[in-house]
C-alpha cells in the first residue's frame, strides 16, 4: 500500500489564508482546485486539538503550486516566511518557543520536522566559526523553489521573534536565477548571495547557537515535548487508510466527489482501495454515507437551504438528498430549518 503523507493542518490553513491576503490567488481559484477553507480543520467537539490536526500533504503541494503559477513576485517565498503568526503554531512550533537556546531549538526542529511536513528535510553542519543549514524536500514531491525560500526566510523570522536578536547570514546559496529585484533577498540573507546553486543553504555565525530564547518556560517545554513526541509516533505509524479516505471525502464533497480522484491522490486502484478498507472493517460507501450524514446535520442547523446542502454534500440533485435523509433520519429534515430555494425571498 502506498504511503499517505500528512502535514500540519494549521500550517496549511496559514498558507491558504496568506495566499488570499497577499492577493496571490483568489477564492475562486482555490475552489476550482478543490480547496475549501472549511474542510482544512476538523471543528467537531471530539476532534483533536487544532494544533495537532493533520491533513493530506497533497493540499500543501497544491497551494504551493498555485502560488508559483499565479504569483509575479520572485520574492514571494521570502515574504510568506516573514509572516509570524502565533495562532498558526502547531505543537512543534510551540515546543520550539520554549527551548532554552537556539542550538537546542534547531536540534529539536531537525529531529521532529515530520510534525510539520515529513517531506521537508533540514541538514545542520557545525564548524568552528559557522553553522551551515541546508533545506530540501523529498525527491518525489514537486515543491517549487519558493517553498524552500519560505523555509529559509521563516527560520530567520522565527529566530528573531524568539530571541529578540536579528542574525545576518554569513552567506546564502539559492537554487534560482538571480532576480532583478534584489532588495529583500539582501535584506534577509545579506550581500554574500550565490544563485543557480545546487542546493538551498544558509551559513550563520556559530555563536548564534548559544543565543537564549526569551520567555522560555521549562514546565511548558516538558509538557509540549511529551505532546509532540506522542503526536510524532502517530505520524510515523501513519493514519489508517479509512481515516485518510474520510479526510479526502470531506475535502472533495463541496467540489465534486470522485472515487477516481481519491484513488489518484492515494496512488491506489479501486480494487486495492476496496480491499484495504474491507480489512479495516469499512467500505468506501459506508465512509461517504457517514460523512454526508454528519455534515448534513451541521449544514441544516446553519440554516442552509435544502438545495445548498445537497450541493455541499455532492448529491446530483435535491431529490437524491431527500431520499438519503429518509434513510438516515426516517424523515426529511425540518423544513423550518432547511427551506427549499423557491420558498425563500
Amino acid at each position: 500500500m502506498g504511503k499517505h503523507t500528512s502535514v500540519s493542518a494549521v500550517a496549511v490553513l496559514d498558507l491558504h489564508d496568506l495566499l488570499l491576503a497577499l492577493n496571490v490567488v483568489s477564492a475562486q481559484q482555490l475552489h476550482a482546485a478543490g480547496i475549501y477553507r472549511e474542510t482544512l480543520l476538523d471543528q467537531r467537539a471530539n476532534a483533536a486539538p487544532l494544533q495537532e490536526q493533520r491533513v493530506s500533504e497533497t493540499l500543501l503541494l497544491m497551494l504551493w503550486q498555485l502560488a508559483e503559477r499565479h504569483s509575479t513576485q520572485p520574492e514571494l517565498g521570502l515574504i510568506i516566511g516573514q509572516q509570524y503568526n502565533p495562532a498558526a503554531h502547531g505543537v512543534l512550533a510551540s515546543w520550539l518557543r520554549h527551548c532554552r537556546r537556539v542550538g537546542e531549538a534547531l536540534a529539536v526542529f531537525q529531529r521532529n520536522i515530520a510534525l510539520m511536513n515529513p517531506s521537508e528535510r533540514w541538514t545542520l553542519s557545525e564548524g568552528q566559526r559557522a553553522l551551515t543549514l541546508t533545506v530540501d524536500f523529498a525527491a518525489d514531491r514537486a515543491y517549487p523553489q519558493i517553498a524552500a525560500e519560505r523555509s529559509l526566510s521563516a527560520l530567520l523570522c522565527w529566530s528573531a521573534e524568539m530571541t529578540g536578536t536579528t542574525v545576518t547570514p554569513l552567506s546564502c546559496e539559492l537554487m534560482r536565477p538571480r532576480p532583478q529585484q534584489m532588495e529583500l533577498f539582501e535584506q534577509l540573507f545579506g550581500r554574500n548571495l550565490r544563485f543557480n546553486a545546487d542546493r538551498n543553504r544558509l551559513q550563520l555565525p556559530r555563536a548564534f547557537l548559544d543565543t537564549p530564547i526569551t520567555g522560555a518556560n521549562d514546565y511548558l517545554r516538558q509538557m509540549l515535548q511529551a505532546r509532540a513526541q506522542e503526536a510524532l509516533k502517530q505520524v510515523e505509524q501513519g493514519c489508517s487508510l479509512s481515516r485518510t479516505v474520510s479526510r479526502l471525502i470531506r475535502q472533495s464533497l463541496p467540489n465534486k466527489l470522485s472515487l477516481d480522484h481519491i484513488c489518484a491522490q492515494l496512488h491506489l486502484s479501486r480494487q486495492t482501495l476496496y480491499r484495504h478498507l474491507k480489512q479495516e472493517g469499512t467500505s468506501y460507501t459506508e465512509l461517504v454515507n457517514q460523512i454526508r450524514r454528519e455534515l448534513a446535520q451541521t449544514l441544516i442547523e446553519q440554516g442552509l437551504t435544502m438545495e445548498r446542502v445537497s450541493e455541499q454534500l455532492g448529491f446530483k440533485d435535491a431529490s437524491t438528498f431527500y431520499r438519503a435523509c429518509r434513510r438516515w433520519y426516517g424523515a426529511v429534515p425540518n423544513s423550518r430549518i432547511a427551506k427549499p430555494e423557491s420558498s425563500r425571498s
